[in-house]
């Protein structure tokens, strides 16, 4: 190899090239996956709640999804959102992060194709569907392919500057001091990954060091399974300040790769000769190829996953117990089982009910919630309400799709009451979430404007409160122990509280006229004496269900609602 004086580089070309490809392959990469993630739009999410009801499917389906969306932090956002919303059990998650581990490793496999002379002519054609095709599809598409051609532009404007590094003495000693001390090998993959935020760049990286013979193959797999433990940097970030299930999901992330790393580590050199063996299978040099870095990448992953595959349950225990939950609402995990629908729809009810406790128990949190914000002046009360709102709109769409299944089966008469009784409760549950959202927006938008409360109206408010978290508390109880005598309590009380609703929009008004507080208060306390109204209404309307044992649904109606 010709050695290359520091003199005769032209240092600011090389540097620029180098930082200038990295953010190409970058944009490019990212293009990509964002309008892969648009090709498929809502169905993603809908993919992976449908598909992943068991590890084995989890893994399969997060293998898919992400070589399709080419990127491992996409999936890990989707399956927190999911978690998060009591779509998705956290074993189900693991399954999807497992898959989201090997899926990853389809981009190293595309980077290592010489294609890099194409990229002008791909961008090109991507650039054509973009500009001159008015469909958005198709420009999604263009997207994509030009974000493909802008990924192996970045890797070969990338790859020309490091070839001239790696003849510089000084960097081929340092990039060989790695394969006599495989643990620096480790750090230069975690820290690299962990700034750049992107495994993909890191591996493509060092594809383009490792073809000009500069790494040894030692030196570039320590740098590999670094690189494995950098990438949770992403999956961390993502869930500071996240509810305790991000948080577990991504250190199961982490958990995952720390372990392969150090079970790899151990057996280094056995590894190195399995990835020259697997080399000499398929044909290529395995001193200079960029096919070897796939090679040790994919098998990495896929041997991980393999063995971790057995441990889900006690993957689980450890980061339950590791990260506890706090202020937070923990739910059971409910699976509508879709088999249920036609061999026993009464067993399908009682998993309904099941969900729907759960929904009454993110109701009944995201009143507390909203208490806390308004005043306890609990600032993360916000956060926590409207992720309480998010699951409360997600489980009452899940629930009422399953229920019109049921509901398309020949049913009894008492099997279509409970049916449609149940539909009605749910429409009520996520209502209530509705105006708890109105009321963190009137209360935030109360304080942004600094609006002092006046202290009558604190105090109506805090009564206001506690009639309101009396009546969801009776309200749910009645509904899923079928107590008349409680529901009949909520049906009277609701009464008082429309007076006294009235009485406390008229006091606030005489309270403006004697200029004991602003007019600005007036609209924020008459909407919030509204919404608390509409609450109750909610809770009666969950009441009456219990009080009045039949309605006149019948089969066909179901289908309506």
């Amino acid at each position: 190899m010709p050695i290359i004086l520091l003199a005769t580089i032209d240092w600011k070309i090389t540097v620029f090239e180098i930082i200038g490809g990295l953010g190409i392959f970058l944009y490019g990469i990212n293009l990509m996956s964002e309008a892969l993630k648009k090709l498929a739009g809502a169905k993603l999410k809908l993919f992976l709640e449908k598909t992943t009801n068991t590890p084995l499917k989890g893994i399969l389906v997060g293998v898919l999804l992400t070589a399709i969306i080419q990127s491992s932090s996409a999936t890990s956002a989707l399956v927190v959102g999911l978690v998060r919303a009591g779509l998705m059990t956290l074993p189900q998650a693991v399954g999807v992060i497992f898959g989201a581990n090997i899926g990853t490793t389809f981009t190293s496999v595309l980077i290592s194709l010489d294609i890099g002379g194409l990229a002008m002519p791909i961008m090109f054609v991507g650039a054509f569907l973009i500009f001159f095709i008015k469909r958005k599809k198709i420009q999604h598409l263009g997207r994509v392919i030009f974000g493909f051609g802008m990924l192996f532009f970045g890797l070969e404007t990338m790859g020309d500057a490091l070839k001239q590094l790696v003849q510089l003495p000084a960097f081929a000693d340092m990039l060989q001091s790695v394969g006599d001390k495989p643990i620096l090998g480790v750090l230069v993959g975690v820290v690299t990954t962990a700034i750049i935020q992107s495994s993909s760049a890191t591996i493509g990286i060092l594809q383009q060091l490792y073809s000009t013979g500069g790494v040894p193959l030692i030196g570039a797999i320590a740098i590999v399974l670094g690189d494995n433990i950098g990438t949770t940097a992403t999956s961390i970030m993502a869930s500071v300040g996240g509810t305790s299930s991000a948080k577990r999901t991504a250190l199961v992330h982490v958990l995952f790769n720390s372990f392969g790393t150090i079970l790899f580590l151990i057996l280094l050199k056995p590894y190195e000769k399995f990835i020259i063996f697997l080399s000499n299978l398929v044909g290529i040099d395995h001193t200079i190829d960029k096919f070897t870095i796939s090679l040790a990448h994919v098998s990495f992953n896929i041997a991980t996953v393999f063995i971790l595959f057995w441990f889900v349950k006690q993957i689980v225990w450890v980061v339950t117990k590791i990260i506890p939950s706090h202020d937070e609402i923990e739910l059971d995990d409910i699976v509508l089982d879709k088999l249920l629908l036609k061999s026993s729809p009464d067993l399908a009810l009682e998993n309904v009910k099941k969900a729907m406790m759960n929904m009454g128990n993110v109701a009944r949190g995201m009143l507390e919630f909203t208490y806390n914000y308004a005043f306890e002046n609990d600032d993360k009360a916000v956060e926590l309400g409207l992720q309480c709102e998010e699951m409360l709109d997600s489980m009452d769409d899940k629930i009422h799709n399953y229920l019109v299944d049921i509901g398309a089966n020949d049913l009894e008469d008492r099997q279509i009451q409970r049916v449609a009784k149940n539909i009605d409760t749910i429409t009520d549950l996520e209502r209530i979430g509705d105006h708890f959202d109105n009321l963190f927006e009137f209360f935030q938008e109360r304080k942004e404007k600094k609006i002092i409360m006046h202290e009558k109206t604190k105090e109506e408010l805090l009564h206001l409160f506690e009639i309101i978290r009396s009546q969801l508390e009776k309200s749910i109880n009645a509904y899923f122990n079928e107590d008349r005598v409680l529901a009949i309590e909520v049906t009277k009380v609701e009464e008082e509280l429309d007076k006294l609703v009235k009485d406390y929009r008229k006091n606030h008004i005489n309270r403006i006229n004697d200029k004991n507080c602003t007019e600005n208060d007036a609209g924020f306390y008459v909407d919030i004496l509204s919404n608390l109204e509409r609450i109750g209404d909610h809770c009666n309307n969950m009441a009456i269900n219990v009080i009045n044992k039949n309605f006149s649904y019948h089969a066909d109606d179901l289908e309506h609602l």
